[in-house]
């Protein structure tokens, strides 16, 4: 991914926040990544409105568009089952970047949380996860929306709860492991410079 860059031009892209300054924010920083297909909108009614009118690519929502929040209207999106943008890459905005906040915006199916005020540099790194490590969609009676997993390391008791998972070998040790006193001494040597 290092090596990679986004193209977002021609993307249709859909800020959905109340502030028509971040908003702006928000559309200038895109426009220098390139897009060039950018759509503000300040409230829920108004993106189910766009996502109706059109075929918006990326959805960047607010946790507090109005009326009710960009959390209830990402669990909306994601589970009406005939809503054809169900899938839609959705990129939650937040000034609220409590743990709890995250865990409850990827619970609805937000693609991944950026904590506002956000710089371009972490809003093109969320925007590059989003493309270059998609995650696939999970559909059950609780929940869908892309997989709540980043990376596998290891299933409790060795086996996964899904019926694709695989089995995940943990390497096994390698080498002597750093005494505590070795591993003190890393750190005093860090502090002191």
């Amino acid at each position: 991914m290092a090596n990679s860059s986004l193209n977002l031009r021609d993307l249709v892209i859909l800020i959905a926040d109340p502030s028509s300054y971040i908003s702006m924010l928000t559309h200038s920083m895109l426009r220098g990544f390139g897009a060039n297909k950018v759509i503000e909108v300040r409230t829920a009614v108004d993106v189910i409105q766009t996502l109706s009118n059109q075929k918006i690519d990326l959805l960047l929502c607010d946790s507090r568009l109005p009326p009710r929040g960009g959390l209830a209207l990402t669990h909306a999106l994601r589970r009406k089952v005939d809503n054809e943008n169900r899938t839609i890459p959705i990129l939650l905005m937040s000034s609220d970047s409590r743990e709890s906040t995250i865990k409850r915006a990827r619970d609805v199916g937000a693609n991944m949380v950026i904590a506002k005020p956000m710089s371009p540099m972490s809003l093109y790194d969320r925007l590059a996860w989003i493309a270059f490590n998609p995650r696939p969609f999970v559909d059950s009676a609780s929940y869908f929306g892309p997989d709540r997993r980043f990376k596998i390391e290891g299933y409790p008791g060795g086996t996964g709860r899904r019926k694709g998972d695989q089995a995940v070998e943990v390497a096994a040790e390698s080498g002597p492991a750093l005494a505590q006193d070795d591993i003190d001494d890393l750190f005093k040597s860090t502090k002191t410079g």
